[in-house]
């Protein structure tokens, strides 16, 4: 055994400088489900009729951590939606000065209970839009719909974030 292990071995010097690592990690940041009938008592909502709302806290994307090694930032999403009516989709993010950074907005076709519509996107951002996008502290989540109060279905959504960074031994 010690024959075999010394025989896969050579004696390189391991140089710092030479180091790279390039882990990934996932996050669920956001999943939820509503029956159409909280978006009909949406009719009445404000300052937008027709739509639900929720506060996502971000604030881990601007710390220098990011800053210094993030390379790579993918939203992935995933849908269903059997209310029979159109559901828009909605992330918009916002700096500490409540300024909106960045916005993903998405359809997703009506579908039926016995068949619903379900949809699969993701969103890469590059570099720039990920220099933008760390400075946020807040995402709103919000879904619309054209102006009914007859609606029957649910929707269900979930969004991972797909987070990639660089380490050097620089």
């Amino acid at each position: 055994m010690c024959l075999i292990f010394w025989s896969c071995t050579d004696d390189r010097s391991l140089d710092p400088e030479d180091f790279e690592a390039r882990p990934t990690f996932e996050v669920n940041v956001f999943q939820t489900q509503y029956a159409a009938e909280l978006i009909n008592a949406g009719n009445d909502s404000i300052p937008v009729s027709n739509t639900l709302r929720d506060y996502i806290d971000v604030d881990f994307l601007n710390e220098q951590f990011n800053a210094d090694y993030l390379v790579g930032l993918t939203f992935k999403v995933l849908a269903g939606n059997s209310i029979n009516r159109r559901q828009n989709l909605n992330f918009i993010f916002y700096d500490d000065n409540d300024v909106e950074t960045y916005r993903v907005s998405e359809p997703i076709a009506a579908g039926t209970e016995d068949q619903p519509t379900v949809k699969s996107f993701s969103v890469v951002l590059n570099a720039q839009e990920i220099a933008i996008i760390t400075s946020s502290v807040r995402a709103e989540f919000f879904v619309r719909q054209a102006s009914t109060a007859t609606n029957s279905g649910r929707m269900q959504v979930e969004c991972i974030v797909e987070a990639s960074y660089l380490y050097t031994g620089e």
